[in-house]
């Protein structure tokens, strides 16, 4: 297999530069081609390339239409020729992927059950997508031995495609989101406890923060013999760090506590916490603080008042109302990293979610759940992926929203896979989980059950398995433990 090529990752990266300079999307079709061609006898530069194109799919999408596909269809190439690299045995595939059997068996009953609520065949296959087509990539890591040169290889495409969404954040939250974003996505009517978070490249910020933030751990393993440039990484660090801090994502900073907390226990080095504390203190106030700052001054200097006024003209009364609220706006602009975690068990917090938030989707859900127990009401009718994109045939009937997103994978499994498709999703994390435990203890082990738990934990505020940032490096972490222990190349 030839070995991955830092040009040729720069030649792929140069054509998405010119899918965005000339944006038809034939010629976006185009570019699809020949990366798909180039991935065929370069494979590793093929999912390495996946690292440089889903953290800024939705930007380049949204530019060239042409490239939508691009991401999936080499996954999809990649894991036929993982095929036929390994060739593998019925017991090799019961012995390493049994656990998948029951994930791919919760995907089944959620399409069949679809199917007869309603749904059109191609929003099913959609959100059967949606699950699926990250998950290859456990099969396509672990059909292939691991080098210590790609583990290098890739971090240092990670930081340095985190380093530019940081960047262009901090860009984002200084100009007020009127800098370096396409005009759809400037003109985007953002409620005001949004608004002030950093949205980037990725266009959202919690799927951003989780972006960042895995990123951040994963620089912990670049040692001073790997790379020339490692007096740079603390700095680097401290950037996508401050920058993780403007998304003010509770959700993901819960998440990823609780899974620091998992891999420490089981690493037990104790003492790595306190890199990362310190990391977070300067960050805070060499990034964060200065920024917010900045961001008060400019608002009340109204450097793009006008801007926003020829966008959105605002009526007199409307207007007068802004003015009038403009020193709380500031003060809450100061202060919003600690009033969000401290507004999330307030009573008008609760009232909201009651009404249209978190809460009102789990209890509609519970409602739902009720009247189809058995296998649900299926994919692509209750808050998933597919919604968005299609329309729900059971919406009308309990008067659900159009726009509804569960951003609860519990909820949204229970919802649409009834108790026959909850039991065999719970059945797949058990059998997971097993088997990272069955592993001898090292490393990348305990990487395994800390990024399995941050699942866990992320779910109950996304729909994690549909975020193809985290299942990105997620399904490439479990297929790279199951690689080292089938191979048993790498020491770790």
């Amino acid at each position: 297999m030839k070995p991955f090529d830092y040009r040729l990752l720069l030649i792929h990266i140069g054509l998405l530069g010119l899918a965005l300079l000339f944006p038809s999307p034939l010629f976006g079709y185009i570019i699809t081609g020949i990366i798909l061609v180039t991935s065929y006898f370069y494979v590793k530069n093929g999912w390495l390339f996946l690292l440089v194109f889903f953290p800024l799919r939705p930007f380049l999408t949204e530019v060239n239409g042409g490239l939508l596909y691009l991401g999936d269809l080499i996954i999809i190439l990649l894991f036929f020729m993982s095929l036929i690299y390994a060739r593998p045995s019925f017991e090799h595939l019961r012995r390493n992927y049994l656990f998948s059997i029951f994930f791919i068996l919760m995907l089944g009953i959620g399409f069949f059950s679809g199917l007869l609520t309603g749904i059109s065949l191609v929003a099913g296959i959609f959100q059967i997508r949606a699950f699926l087509i990250m998950f290859l990539l456990i099969y396509i890591a672990s059909a292939y031995p691991w080098e210590k040169r790609d583990i290098k290889a890739t971090i240092t495409v990670s930081l340095a495609v985190a380093t530019l969404l940081s960047v262009h954040g901090l860009i984002e939250k200084i100009s007020m989101r009127h800098w370096l974003l396409p005009e759809t996505w400037e003109n985007w009517n953002l409620a005001a406890a949004n608004a002030m978070r950093i949205y980037g490249l990725i266009g959202n910020p919690n799927v951003l923060a989780t972006y960042l933030i895995i990123v951040f751990f994963m620089s912990f393993y670049l040692k001073p013999d790997m790379i020339r440039w490692y007096k740079l990484l603390p700095v680097i660090r401290i950037v996508i760090l401050g920058a993780f801090l403007l998304t003010y994502s509770r959700g993901t900073i819960l998440a990823f506590g609780f899974g620091f907390l998992v891999f420490l226990f089981f690493q037990k080095k104790w003492r790595s916490i306190v890199p990362v504390f310190i990391y977070g203190i300067v960050a805070f106030a060499l990034i964060y603080y200065p920024t917010v700052i900045a961001v008060d001054y400019i608002q009340e200097a109204g450097f793009f008042q006008e801007d926003t006024e020829k966008e959105k003209p605002e009526s007199s009364e409307l207007k007068k109302d802004t003015e009038e609220n403009s020193s709380s706006k500031t003060k809450k602009q100061n202060n919003v990293f600690i009033e969000r975690f401290q507004e999330m068990f307030s009573s008008a917090t609760l009232q909201s979610s009651l009404e249209w938030g978190r809460l009102y989707v789990v209890f509609k859900g519970i409602e739902i759940f009720l009247d189809h127990p058995v296998i649900g009401t299926g994919f692509a009718t209750y808050g998933d992926s597919a919604t968005k994109s299609y329309p729900s045939p059971i919406y009308e009937e309990y008067g659900v929203p159009d726009n509804l997103y569960t951003d609860n994978q519990y909820i949204e499994i229970l919802v649409e896979t009834g108790v026959i498709g909850t039991v065999l999703f719970l059945t797949f994390l058990v059998f997971l989980i097993w088997k990272l435990f069955r592993y001898p203890p090292s490393l990348v082990r305990n990487l395994g059950l800390a990024m399995t738990a941050v699942m866990l934990v992320a779910g109950l505020f996304y729909n994690i398995l549909e975020d193809k940032t985290f299942t990105l490096y997620y399904y490439l972490l479990i297929g790279y433990i199951i690689s080292i222990n089938s191979h048993k190349k790498l020491e770790t």
